[in-house]
């Protein structure tokens, strides 16, 4: 068995990513011996931080947020986005690294017709920041034809924040899971979740979410014109056991397990397209040699910096000349 010597960096707020129970660790450790090391060969980041910049080792990118790789800066990528970049990019939605939630809602079952009779529908948002606004005009929306728990910091109204978001929700019979903003592929954890509670996903976001999840277990924002259209479907099922118990029974996924692209072996395959090679035999990102191989566009301060302080210090053009490239000035 292989050995192999990853880390994580820039993966989290909080800097204390878990990097021996991370979802790739446990994945890799199916195939290789697996070290988590400080001075990796492999360096698996994501967006919280450029202290990947600094590693020179392979680097492969991931994210839980709506951010598109940079192939400039890696070597290889998992993202939301629906993108087709030969061997070097895999599309792996959040809600795929949830593990215990996606067996949960793949193990639920048949819920029973009393499941009808709960309370009405749910949210649990707490972060209200960078969105684009939907969710509070449905949440007012859906609120003036029955009231809808709020379990989050956002317009709390059950005494405080819930502990436990998935036992909260099983206590309704549907659950508002909104992205904050609608992108195509961007889907985390939210509708997951909803079915992991065994409740109705009103889900909004990503618009091709159909490609994963089953249309007749859910119901979807974005087959509908109108908010008001959305809330009128609800009120319907609300107010018929029998068509609310169908939906509610539906699988999650149309033919019932985890589709094979975001199998296991699907993802280890793609993997092994790394690990099986030698670290210089998987270096793809681009090597920069000249200021014209940089979108400097939608770069961050620190990363100008960056390129700036290499050219400087290879002596490939005056700092002079690449300040008046960076920024575009006559």
């Amino acid at each position: 068995m292989k050995t192999i010597k990853i880390g994580y960096m820039d993966c989290s707020h909080s800097n204390n990513y878990n990097a021996k129970g991370a979802f790739f660790t446990q994945l890799l450790s199916q195939k290789y011996n697996v070290e988590c090391s400080e001075q990796p060969d492999y360096l698996f980041y994501s967006v919280y931080g450029n202290q990947h910049h600094n590693f020179d080792g392979i680097r492969i990118f991931f994210t839980g947020e709506n951010a598109v790789p940079n192939f400039n800066y890696c070597d290889y990528a998992f993202g939301f986005h629906h993108i087709d970049f030969e061997d070097r990019y895999m599309r792996l939605p959040l809600w795929r690294m949830y593990l215990s939630d996606l067996q949960l809602a793949l193990d639920k079952g048949q819920m029973e017709p009393e499941s009808a009779k709960r309370k009405f529908c749910c949210m649990v948002v707490s972060n209200m920041k960078q969105t684009d606004g939907y969710r509070e005009e449905f949440f007012e929306k859906l609120s003036a034809y029955k009231t809808v728990d709020s379990g989050g910091k956002y317009k709390n109204n059950v005494g405080g924040p819930v502990p436990d978001k998935l036992e909260f929700q099983k206590d309704y019979k549907f659950s508002l899971a909104f992205e904050n903003v609608s992108v195509r592929g961007y889907c985390t954890e939210k509708i997951l979740q909803s079915f992991a509670a065994g409740t109705i996903p009103i889900y909004y976001g990503d618009e091709t979410v159909v490609q994963d999840f089953n249309p007749k277990a859910f119901i979807n924002c974005h087959d509908y014109d109108s908010i008001d259209e959305v809330v009128a479907k609800i009120k319907e099922l609300d107010e018929n056991d029998a068509a609310y118990l169908q939906m509610l029974n539906e699988p999650m996924f149309i033919c019932g397990k985890l589709p094979d692209k975001y199998s296991d072996e699907s993802i280890l395959n793609f993997l092994s397209n790394i690990f099986d090679k030698t670290v210089n035999e998987a270096r793809r990102r681009k090597i920069i040699k000249h200021y014209a191989d940089v979108d400097y566009r939608n770069m961050k301060q620190r990363d100008v910096y960056l390129v700036v302080k290499y050219f400087v210090r290879h002596k490939m053009l005056s700092l002079g000349r690449k300040i008046k490239k960076i920024f575009g000035k006559k």
